[in-house]
């Protein structure tokens, strides 16, 4: 019998259970803390006074949200208690296994979402409280007095705002909106052409027969080890003298050619066997036809991976954006080069960089999400024998 027992099986699970039970309280009480947070602070106006009403408010949620923190530790731990008791003694060292392997991943999506969270947190907090911390709790950052101030400002929904844009209409322009707008539409564009002209330079050097197509290939391939800090003053002399500065087009047009995308397209496609094409043109499909039908849904996968990359690279591409942008028309402002007006001289509005930040990572967020169910259809198109 007391073999049976194995007190050290014992011993580490009570270890695991507190350890489960700590993370459990601390990660649910900040997320509900949070959504208290979020609640208060859309119940009252806008102003410094408007932040002391939601403190208010957030006070007497306290009990709530704490309760439910409480209530979800301890279901958690009754479901995990009797799984282990009705787990049979040979499989209780799997169990611990698997109970540790999840505490730690638990752990490591807290290490990387932290940073996310921290911002969230902050854009709630009042001018000037922005690197405030609880007294009580250094690792409490949830502000107790939040305001939606910064997202308004951001926005230029708030009441100084409105009578200056009601005034001023270039002023209007200037705000969040339109450098998310111009970056969207930057991003998409360059990202779409990016991957186009890569795909069809791809397909030319993996299945079609060159003269000096190796050599050609290998030249191209010599470029990536040049700088691209090298590029930046003739591409901006180029930009300058067709009439393209301060406008979207200079934001992405000398970027279009991508020797990465081409490698990487390239070596798919070299997978992709060469009787489907033969026989796509026996059935009298055309060389695009062959292109659209045939490579294009095989290659989907590294296709959607290159888009997402360029995507990424131009959404966030402040050197080049700032080097081509004409302060003068906010319509040639983009999100990154935006981001950082909100950095003075002497002071960061961090509270107002933070908010921005919020609402620059959704489409990220999104198109990331998104693409997931696409790499597997995409998988499962191209999974061809020959």
């Amino acid at each position: 019998m007391t073999r049976n027992l194995h007190p050290g099986r014992i011993i580490v699970f009570i270890l695991l259970l507190a350890v489960m039970i700590s993370l459990s309280y601390v990660v649910s009480g900040q997320l509900f803390k949070f959504g208290s947070m979020a609640l208060s602070a859309l119940n009252v106006g806008e102003g410094p006074e408007a932040a002391v009403k939601a403190g208010e408010l957030m006070r007497k949620l306290v009990p709530v949200y704490n309760g439910m923190a409480v209530i979800l530790t301890i279901i958690l731990t009754i479901v995990v208690v009797q799984r282990f008791i009705r787990t049979g003694y040979e499989y209780r060292v799997s169990f611990l296994k698997k109970m540790f392997l999840y505490e730690a991943l638990v752990v490591g999506v807290v290490v990387v979402l932290f940073p996310f969270f921290w911002m969230l947190c902050t854009s709630f907090k009042p001018s000037g409280q922005e690197l405030v911390l609880s007294k009580t709790n250094p690792f409490d950052i949830v502000p107790f007095e939040p305001t939606l101030d910064n997202f308004r400002r951001v926005l230029k929904v708030d009441a100084a705002s409105k009578a200056i844009g009601a005034v001023d209409v270039i002023e209007q322009k200037k705000n969040f909106g339109t450098y998310f707008l111009n970056s969207l539409l930057v991003a998409t564009t360059a990202a779409f052409l990016v991957t186009l002209f890569a795909s069809m330079g791809a397909y030319v050097f993996s299945k079609k027969e060159l003269p000096y197509k190796q050599q050609m290939f290998m030249l191209l391939l010599a470029t990536m080890m040049i700088p691209g800090m090298m590029f930046m003053v003739p591409q901006f002399f180029m930009i300058c003298k067709m009439g393209m500065f301060g406008t979207k087009w200079a934001m992405f047009l000398p970027h279009l050619a991508s020797v990465f995308g081409i490698f990487m397209l390239k070596q798919f496609m070299d997978t992709i066997p060469d009787s489907l094409l033969e026989a796509a043109q026996i059935d009298g499909a055309s060389e695009w036809q062959v292109f659209r039908v045939v490579i294009v849904p095989l290659a989907f996968p590294i296709i959607l991976t290159l888009f997402l990359l360029t995507f990424l690279f131009h959404w966030s591409n402040f050197l080049w954006q700032l080097i081509c942008t004409n302060f003068e028309n906010p319509l040639s402002i983009t999100l990154p080069v935006g981001l950082a007006l909100f950095r003075g001289q002497y002071t960061s509005e961090l509270g107002l960089i933070m908010s921005a930040s919020c609402f620059s990572i959704v489409p990220i967020a999104v198109l990331f999400l998104f693409a997931q169910r696409y790499f597997i259809e995409g998988m499962t198109q191209g999974a061809v024998k020959e």
